[in-house]
């Protein structure tokens, strides 16, 4: 399935938007869904949400395995580890995935390598505005 990839205001007023591999994913959890625009971040290692998402679909923090990741800056973040549900809006396929959930407001939806490379196939066709992702066979 294809996406265009959306504009978003930018950091730098010389640039005043970027466009950015932004796709719609619904999110499942013990108590309820929802979906939410999230970027494909080719090198984010795992994928992560803000801990409000979490607490919409009733993940409870208190059970969640907790880890330190470092960001691009160098700076810490702690997530809590759970494992949630996930579907691409558009496709028929619901996966299960390992995802941290923090509280760092530049954290908000962010599909990583492990979990989400895994089960798709992820083409950015940048010259085109567009991503596309494929559903792969897990081995």
């Amino acid at each position: 399935m294809k996406f265009p990839y959306i504009k978003t205001p930018a950091n730098d007023a010389k640039r005043p938007w970027v466009s950015r591999p932004i796709i719609p994913v619904m999110l499942i959890g013990p108590k309820g869904t929802v979906i939410v625009d999230a970027l494909i971040d080719s090198g984010a290692d795992i994928s992560m949400f803000h801990k409000d998402i979490g607490k919409e679909i009733g993940i409870d923090f208190a059970q969640g395995e907790r880890e330190t990741f470092s960001g691009v800056e160098g700076g810490k973040m702690v997530c809590y580890m759970r494992d949630i549900h996930l579907q691409v809006v558009g496709l028929n396929e619901k996966i299960k995935i390992s995802a941290g959930f923090s509280d760092v407001s530049g954290i908000f939806a962010i599909l990583g390598q492990e979990g989400f490379f895994d089960r798709y196939k992820i083409k950015f066709e940048k010259d085109h505005n567009a991503i596309e992702v494929i559903s792969v066979k897990k081995k």
